[in-house]
């Protein structure tokens, strides 16, 4: 009794004093929204199209900006609302079922999963684990070296696994760092450096190559299939055209780090300790790490030298199959770690796009927009680059890639523009997702750690997307002329 006494007794209660109406529309915010949205959807569809827009072209232009809204906001999970998308697309009479459905098994969404699973399996044998100890057991001889090692690590494993999968290895590792020094939350720079490193660096590693996220294979399937597979980007074209601008961005990093994050300790022996004990407890590598690290330095290697003939997603699904064939791993090892959400989220976008631009409202939308305002190829490209910048602050990459790029390149004729160079002036910069932790799985990670405050994020991602924005305008003024990769 006296235990339940003392419990009833250190329960706190609280009260809102708000008034009514603000406690009722808090609680129904939500559905208030909803019901907002898919209204003001029903009665878009209700009126009368534009006489220059064909009527298939006037409701997919209604359900992408239903879309959109939904992809913002987020009030319900990306994926439905991207199934959402696929069902729309024939009950509205905008597309055949069965050819709508059949954008949703494209190679893009095949190369992803692909991606997903081998990343997976690094990570269900521990593999990807060992290897971010080992780094930053090597480099941890003071606490700026340490910084440099998270930071280096993230971007390196970045281009050639799932940032995302980079970000929740490293995770645990920083946070067992920040256990064992005693960081406080609220007054450690140090820490913040650390979280910072983590996130900064899957995300500007992610951008150097197709393997750091789907938004490349997405971008890449939606020009192949607005230019009927006559225009294309190849995986080691990508890396190519991107690697000044990562390599820019990743420097600009690493020296933001060390003027507005100086480490404000000394002593590293506690993080040193607890490392050898975390490696000691893992044991020698097994013979299951050493054959999953040998089918994904095959599968690398065979995606850059045999990309463009074998195509990249028989590659993965190949590399998938070598796995299991050779009992390295086993379905319930790697299905918690496969994002299925954003699998459907991809499949989703890439049929909107589809839909948008074949029926015409993508290049109608954007004639509307740009028409009279934006007057040269140059001054288009870099708006657009502005706009995925901005947008990727709000809300996922993919979802950027889906909103603007059928519209990039349907304007893309209109100014002179090619396809490829549009494709790449939307993506690159829908990477630079450094202000809100909203923006990408890694900044939500760091940001989590509650050792960074917005303020802090605001801030200096705010420095790092105004760099990205000057190195892209390097890339398209300076350096892919000298390719021969012409506006």
């Amino acid at each position: 009794m006296a235990m339940a006494d003392s419990k009833f007794k250190n329960q706190q209660i609280f009260i809102d004093k708000r008034p009514l109406w603000i406690v009722l529309f808090d609680r129904l915010r939500r559905y208030i929204f909803l019901a907002l949205f898919f209204g003001i959807f029903a009665l878009l569809l209700a009126q009368e199209g534009p006489s220059d827009l064909s009527p298939q072209g006037y409701k997919a232009l209604c359900l992408f900006f239903l879309c959109v809204s939904l992809w913002a906001t987020n009030l319900i999970p990306m994926s439905i609302t991207s199934l959402l998308a696929i069902a729309a697309v024939p009950l509205l009479g905008i597309m055949e079922a069965s050819r709508a459905y059949s954008y949703f098994g494209n190679k893009a969404v095949f190369f992803i999963l692909g991606v997903f699973i081998l990343s997976a399996s690094m990570i269900a044998c521990g593999l990807s684990t060992r290897i971010s100890i080992w780094v930053i057991k090597h480099w941890s001889e003071t606490p700026a070296q340490l910084v440099t090692a998270v930071y280096f690590f993230a971007g390196i494993s970045s281009c050639f696994m799932s940032e995302h999968a980079v970000a929740v290895i490293l995770f645990p590792v920083i946070h067992e760092i920040v256990q064992s020094l005693n960081l406080k939350r609220d007054s450690s720079v140090f820490g913040k450096s650390l979280y910072f490193a983590m996130a900064w660096g899957c995300i500007i590693g992610g951008t150097m190559t197709a393997f750091g996220g789907g938004r490349v294979a997405l971008s890449m399937e939606m020009l192949e299939q607005a230019t009927l597979g006559q225009q294309a980007i190849g995986i080691f074209e990508y890396t190519q055209l991107s690697f000044p601008l990562v390599l820019l961005l990743f420097a600009g990093g690493w020296l933001a780090l060390k003027i507005m994050f100086p480490p404000d300790l000394s002593d590293m022996q506690p993080v040193r300790k607890a490392l050898q004990q975390k490696s000691a407890v893992m044991g020698r590598i097994t013979f299951q790490e050493k054959g999953i690290a040998l089918v994904m330095v095959t599968t690398l290697f065979c995606w850059f030298v045999f990309g463009e003939t074998l195509g990249i997603a028989n590659i993965a699904i190949l590399a998938i199959v070598l796995l299991f064939a050779l009992n390295l791993v086993t379905w319930k090892m790697v299905e918690a770690n496969i994002n299925w959400a954003l699998v459907l989220m991809y499949g989703g976008a890439i049929i909107m796009g589809e839909v948008v631009a074949e029926s015409g409202a993508a290049l109608w939308l954007a004639e509307k927009i740009f028409s009279g305002r934006v007057e040269s190829g140059a001054s288009f490209l870099l708006v657009m680059a502005v706009c995925s910048a901005v947008l990727t602050t709000f809300m996922s990459n993919s979802a950027v890639i889906a909103i603007l790029l059928p519209t990039a390149i349907s304007m893309a004729t209109v100014y002179g523009i090619a396809a490829p160079t549009a494709t790449m002036t939307v993506l690159l910069p829908s990477n630079f997702a450094f202000i809100l932790p909203i923006a990408t799985p890694a900044a939500a990670l760091a940001y989590s750690s509650r050792f960074l405050t917005f303020k802090d994020m605001i801030w200096s991602g705010s420095i790092l997307s105004l760099l990205g924005l000057i190195c892209y305008a390097l890339l398209l003024l300076v350096y892919w002329p000298l390719l021969g990769f012409q506006p």
